[in-house]
């Protein structure tokens, strides 16, 4: 039997939705902002089912619908490593419903979609630095497995969309519980002093990620094109927006020594000599220090956000600076202000 439901948001405004059951799938559907308009999505519906037409479109094979789908999400100009983890995401998972004879979209329940992220709140992963080495593993993160949910919901909802389904088997899914983010670590300034102890091929390439707070993604691209006069304008990889930092004397002058080459790092280009590079930081400490405190030459970002906050930095400056869309993320590193400058505010 189906029924017409209300529901009223915080500005006051009414939405109805229809609740019915179709072959033991349960369909709750927007219907309108009005009582009248409901009534006739629902006996749209019901003429639709005397008929025979509701929903009766044979879904293509799921290698034809991921092609279908990663074209559609191209077309918003996301990003190829966005796009390579999305398509990974949808096809472990019909991977899954493939192994267990689900071979059709219209055979897909809630429950599959339950015990498949059940399944995968038990793997084992070792991202952590010298994991194999010394057989430390740990559970996938809730943020890592709600972002999965996240990719699953939007692939079957296009799906609704294309009328090949009636339901959103991860609907029933409900999101991980986060246990907290754990505060960002920030190099000390004997942490710096030891990085910078001996000079390496990479110390120039160190000194400016502490001066800049580039992210090191953006900071491999810099060429002599994005320095303009004493600032730095170059479009990040993240969000694709541009930022424009201020360049102090000692980093115009790193740079102008550089300025010749096609990159101002070129030590710095090839897979590998990335790698190197970060494995250069992360032998100066102990292995476990590395995982508890996740040691990336992301942490000189940290280090610069904490440095400015300590200086007094505004954080609405401080998120132009690190080129953050929102100041909520910018928010993260307040918390890192030294308790001697929160006492001037007593």
């Amino acid at each position: 039997m189906a029924t017409i439901y209300k529901r009223k948001k915080d500005n006051g405004k009414c939405s109805y939705y229809l609740n019915l059951t179709i072959n033991g799938n349960r369909i709750r559907k927007f219907a309108g902002y009005t009582l009248k308009s409901a009534e006739l999505a629902l006996r749209k519906i019901e003429y639709d089912i005397t008929n025979n037409q509701f929903y009766n479109i044979n879904p293509p094979p799921y290698d034809k619908i991921m092609h279908l789908y990663m074209d559609y999400t191209n077309s918003f100009n996301i990003s190829l490593n966005h796009s390579k983890l999305l398509k990974s995401k949808i096809l472990n998972f019909l991977d899954y419903c493939t192994k267990n004879n689900i071979n059709e979209l219209k055979q897909i329940r809630p429950k599959d979609a339950i015990e498949y992220i059940n399944i995968r709140s038990k793997s084992i992963v070792r991202t952590k630095y010298n994991s194999y080495k010394d057989n430390i593993y740990n559970t996938i993160k809730p943020t890592t497995l709600n972002r999965e949910i996240a990719f699953l919901k939007r692939f079957f909802n296009y799906c609704m969309d294309m009328e090949w389904i009636i339901t959103n088997p991860f609907r029933a899914v409900k999101k991980f519980k986060n246990k907290g983010s754990k505060q960002r670590y920030y190099f000390t300034k004997s942490d710096i002093d030891l990085i910078f102890k001996c000079k390496s091929k990479y110390t120039d390439f160190y000194t400016f990620l502490l001066n800049t707070g580039i992210r090191p993604t953006d900071a491999y691209k810099v060429r002599k094109k994005h320095i303009n006069g004493a600032y730095l304008i170059i479009r990040m990889n993240k969000t694709k927006d541009y930022i424009k930092i201020p360049l102090s004397k000692m980093i115009l002058s790193l740079v102008s020594s550089r300025i010749n080459n096609e990159y101002i790092f070129p030590e710095i280009q090839s897979d590998r000599q990335k790698r190197n590079c970060l494995r250069y930081i992360q032998g100066l400490f102990k292995p476990s220090f590395i995982r508890d405190n996740n040691i990336t030459l992301h942490t000189f970002r940290h280090t610069y956000a904490n440095n400015m906050l300590n200086k007094g930095v505004p954080k609405e400056i401080l998120q132009t600076l690190l080129g953050h869309r929102s100041i909520k993320t910018t928010e993260i590193y307040a918390n890192w202000v030294k308790t001697k400058e929160l006492e001037k505010y007593i």
